[in-house]
């Protein structure tokens, strides 16, 4: 059992990290895993235009070869595909495109937030010319030049791409039980708020917290209290003023407790 001040965790999970922890460490991708994930997503561009490509044979066909609403269905489509699908993906998934879902990669902030619309924008134009333009050689050289295997598109989003799901030991269910002065506060708090990413959040800081220094520990954890408090509905500063004595630890196993009362089985999916 894992035991935390003013509160306890039981049965602790192993080597688990999460993209939306902010600042905790993460694995960023290999240069194998990205190119991999960049071919799968190639294959299903090309079963998507190739789809697109006999539909439109098909409505020449019926239409008329020269048929300018045939041909500008099919120059918006292709279009659509070279710019708009990688973005939707990266938007709808946060993060994801089919080849790193398949192999359990995700972009995220380089700050440890997940990505929003103008990071996967960014990613997405900047891919027209090192991924599209040069196929993939400026993509390549880019991330061969960076530590984290960073494109060109990542450096100028802020991004990173990191491996979102890890082999090994399964981890096991965490239960979190709150200090008994903590408990009505736990009670009171509604958790239906909160969202699978928040839970993950203030689920990836106490897990590790205790590995964390003394300075490092207060500082994040109070950037974790002040993020769910605010989805909590909790007054700005109140959060903060209830741990003052205590340090956020208490407060976010609280928290992560009544996640867990409101939502038993999404927080046993997330562990």
């Amino acid at each position: 059992m894992l035991r935390l001040p003013y509160g306890r965790v039981a049965d602790r999970t192993t080597n688990l990290v999460t993209p939306e922890a902010v600042v905790l460490e993460v694995a960023a991708a290999g240069l194998a895993s990205r190119v991999l994930a960049a071919l799968i997503d190639v294959v299903a561009l090309w079963a998507v235009f190739s789809a697109l490509t006999t539909a439109a044979a098909g409505a020449s066909a019926v239409l008329g070869p020269d048929n300018v609403v045939v041909q500008v269905a099919l120059i918006v489509g292709a279009f659509a595909l070279l710019v708009a699908w990688p973005i939707a993906w990266e938007v709808a998934t946060r993060g994801r495109s089919p080849g790193k879902l398949a192999l359990g990669l995700r972009v995220m902030t380089i700050e440890g937030a997940p990505i929003r619309f103008r990071h996967a924008l960014i990613r997405g134009l900047v891919g027209l010319l090192e991924l599209n333009a040069t196929l993939g050689t400026v993509a390549l050289l880019s991330a061969l030049a960076s530590r984290r295997f960073r494109r060109l598109g990542d450096h100028l989003a802020g991004t990173v791409v990191v491996r979102d799901r890890h082999g090994g030991t399964p981890a096991t269910a965490t239960r979190f039980i709150p200090h008994p002065v903590w408990a009505q506060w736990s009670a009171q708090l509604d958790a239906s708020r909160l969202t699978t990413d928040d839970y993950r959040l203030v689920r990836s800081y106490l897990l590790r917290a205790g590995q964390l220094a003394p300075e490092q520990r207060q500082g994040l954890g109070l950037r974790v209290l002040d993020r769910v408090g605010d989805r909590l509905g909790l007054a700005p500063g109140s959060a903060v003023r209830a741990v003052d004595g205590w340090g956020p630890v208490p407060a976010l196993v609280a928290v992560a407790a009544a996640y867990q009362a409101r939502f038993d089985g999404a927080a046993a999916r997330v562990g």
